[in-house]
């Protein structure tokens, strides 16, 4: 095992520890995956077509949102997740992030209604 498929399985460790499950599965699209809530649970699900780094990735952003226990996982984890939050400065959660992406535009002009 490659040290990429190491560290995927260490951090899918580490979120079942904090109650989410990681599902891997090939996913339509060419998306890595993410945290989605399924039947009121929230899953981390894992595009299996899509690169172990682009996986790993997905991965990291989800621990990266919660407290980092340094005593819980490795060294090179540790580093991984550090270097994510470090990228993860205001261009993902701007000082006004309060409204959704498009909702921040300001007003949009009145819509001209159809007649069918």
């Amino acid at each position: 095992m490659d040290n990429t498929e190491r560290l995927i399985s260490e951090l899918s460790r580490v979120l079942a520890r904090r109650g989410l499950s990681v599902r891997s599965e090939p996913l339509w699209g060419v998306h890595a995956g993410g945290k989605c809530r399924l039947r009121g649970k929230e899953v981390v699900l894992l595009n299996t077509k899509a690169p172990p780094m682009e996986r790993l990735v997905v991965l990291a952003d989800c621990v990266a949102e919660q407290a980092i226990d340094g005593d819980e996982i490795s060294v090179e984890a540790h580093a991984l997740l550090q270097r994510r939050i470090a990228r993860r400065s205001d261009v993902l959660s701007p000082a006004d992030a309060s409204r959704p992406g498009l909702a921040k535009g300001g007003p949009r002009a009145p819509r001209k209604q159809r007649r069918v």
